[in-house]
């Protein structure tokens, strides 16, 4: 094999245990060639994704996983893209903005369910797949709950489980959420000056009577 085949950059894929492995195949040349063109962009790729997500570093590198492994896909199973490099740029970009805002709306979805009836489900997991692994610091909370969803609004709840849990930026949850950044301002307000009151404190367990 050629040093240029072995450089070839193809996305790593995850199996059923959370590891990385490559896929089986490779690109016909027309595509591989288009593959190591789109992976010039890849600092442009990261920018998308930190401007639409304000994630942390692990979240914005599993998004961006996820880019790759959809353009490969695209190329692998539907061949070449348009011929000009400016066509395959704006595809990039468009998969790159698509499985940035999927990947918030799964948060979102996740914040919907922690929160909502069906929270004891989450309960005796033993593992998430990405992003739901991020639960896992979240479960053992799940008892205090119940003292949360009656102290704290449903907005305040959901907008406060993604600030803390996912390090998530106001306008990305105002997006998430489906509201403006000036009420998931004044949730989160709201939430975390009931969380330092005495009388929530006592229920939850954090301050001792006298």
């Amino acid at each position: 094999m050629s040093s240029k085949g072995m450089n070839r950059r193809i996305p790593r894929q995850r199996d059923t245990a959370g590891d990385a492995s490559p896929p089986a195949e490779a690109l016909c040349p027309e595509a591989q060639r288009q593959w190591d063109l789109l992976h010039t962009m890849r600092k442009s790729v990261k920018q998308i994704v930190y401007k639409r997500t304000g994630l942390p570093t692990v979240a914005r590198d599993d998004i961006e996983q996820r880019v790759w492994l959809a353009v490969y896909a695209r190329l692998k199973n539907s061949g070449p893209l348009d011929g000009r490099f400016g066509a395959a740029k704006s595809y990039l970009f468009a998969v790159t903005r698509n499985e940035a805002h999927a990947y918030v709306k799964e948060l979102a979805k996740l914040a919907e369910d922690f929160v909502g009836d069906d929270a004891y489900l989450l309960e005796g997991k033993e593992a998430y797949p990405s992003p739901e692994g991020e639960l896992v610091d979240l479960v053992p909370l799940i008892p205090a709950m119940q003292v949360l969803r009656e102290e704290l609004s449903e907005l305040q709840l959901k907008a406060f489980v993604l600030a803390e849990a996912y390090c998530m930026p106001g306008p990305v949850i105002a997006e998430a959420l489906g509201t403006t950044h000036g009420s998931v301002r004044d949730a989160l307000r709201h939430a975390r000056s009931k969380l330092r009151s005495e009388r929530v404190g006592l229920r939850l367990g954090v301050l001792a009577e006298d």
